[in-house]
């Protein structure tokens, strides 16, 4: 249509500098009036790459993702397509059925994504077997319960149970409540094994909630342990579960910090702009996400197989919820 040749045409489709304006501007109009697009599925079998990634999130009983992993997966989508490379998003489930039409995993199996990212693995992971066995590149947002050479970038989830409970005990909590989601989930146990060992330690009474997995369930699970417990700090995983502790505290008539301490996971920004200001365990999500896109994007042009893995350090926000020793100033 335009008189210039296949590698031109390349060249503007694949938006590479070395081609002069007016040439491009020529060829961009006859993309537009022919309705021209690329076939993908070709262009993979030609360079045997499709440069498409595909993300799995697990399905949580139908709510799929929190706070958190909207905002990694927003920072990952972002980092890939600097480098390059389309992303799909796919519920999965670690114990569900591969081969389910609406899954993800059919791209990998037809050849038409390049790797993946897995999100809430399980013990005995069905998406990591067979990841494992077609030997397909992907990085778990977390650790493989089964393996011990599969690539990896994890928070240090035992170290956020210990500073949580470390930071409550010494702002003078001592009968602490913690509230987590689904005890399925290893990244929920760790977080309990080390908060459950910092208590033990220091004597001091506590409990551990699973479930809550919900507003109206940590709501719920937040109203009980009042009514049960003499409890003077909730300890939450999940900032976005928050509220609904600050609801059931308050209509109890307590005050926070003074009463009852409120401390969260993630510091995620509506952390700030809760009242009074949550104090929250940041886990680095912008460095989070990097490493997991830079781990997958070295395992998919690595020539011989590598195991790839951090940890990545937490960090305690101080804020108003917890800053009970700022009172008795």
């Amino acid at each position: 249509m335009t008189g210039f040749s296949i590698k031109t045409v390349s060249r503007v489709i694949n938006n590479s500098p070395n081609v002069r304006p007016e040439t491009r501007r020529t060829i961009l109009k006859a993309i537009e009036e022919s309705h021209f697009s690329i076939n993908l599925m070709a262009r993979g079998l030609k360079t045997n790459s499709t440069q498409t990634i595909i993300l799995f999130v697990d399905k949580h009983g139908g709510n799929y993702w929190n706070a958190w992993h909207s905002i990694i997966i927003m920072e990952i989508i972002s980092d890939f397509k600097q480098r390059g490379y389309k992303i799909i998003l796919s519920p999965s489930s670690g114990n569900g059925i591969i081969g389910d039409e609406t899954d993800g995993f059919v791209l990998l199996k037809s050849g038409m994504a390049d790797g993946a990212v897995l999100f809430d693995n399980v013990r005995d992971d069905i998406r990591i077997r067979y990841l494992r066995e077609n030997r397909i590149p992907f990085v778990i947002a977390g650790q493989d319960l089964d393996n011990n050479d599969t690539s990896f970038v994890d928070l240090d989830n035992q170290r956020v149970g210990r500073l949580g409970a470390e930071h409550l005990i010494d702002n003078g909590y001592s009968n602490i409540t913690f509230l987590l989601g689904g005890d399925t989930f290893y990244v929920n146990k760790n977080r309990a094994r080390g908060f459950e060992e910092v208590c033990r330690n220091k004597g001091v009474d506590y409990a551990i909630k699973f479930d809550s997995t919900s507003l109206e369930e940590t709501y719920r699970a937040a109203k009980t342990t009042l009514m049960e417990r003499e409890t003077d700090a909730f300890f939450v995983s999940g900032d976005e579960k928050v509220p609904a502790v600050y609801k059931a505290i308050n209509e109890k008539g307590k005050k926070i910090p003074g009463d009852i301490g409120v401390l969260g996971i993630d510091n995620i920004p509506q952390s700030h702009f809760l009242s009074p200001g949550l104090s929250s365990i940041d886990q680095n999500i912008p460095k989070f996400a990097r490493k997991m896109v830079n781990y997958l994007v070295e395992l998919i042009h690595a020539k011989e197989k590598k195991v790839l893995g951090e940890f990545i350090k937490p960090e305690l926000i101080m804020r108003e919820s917890t800053n009970k020793k700022k009172l008795d100033l």
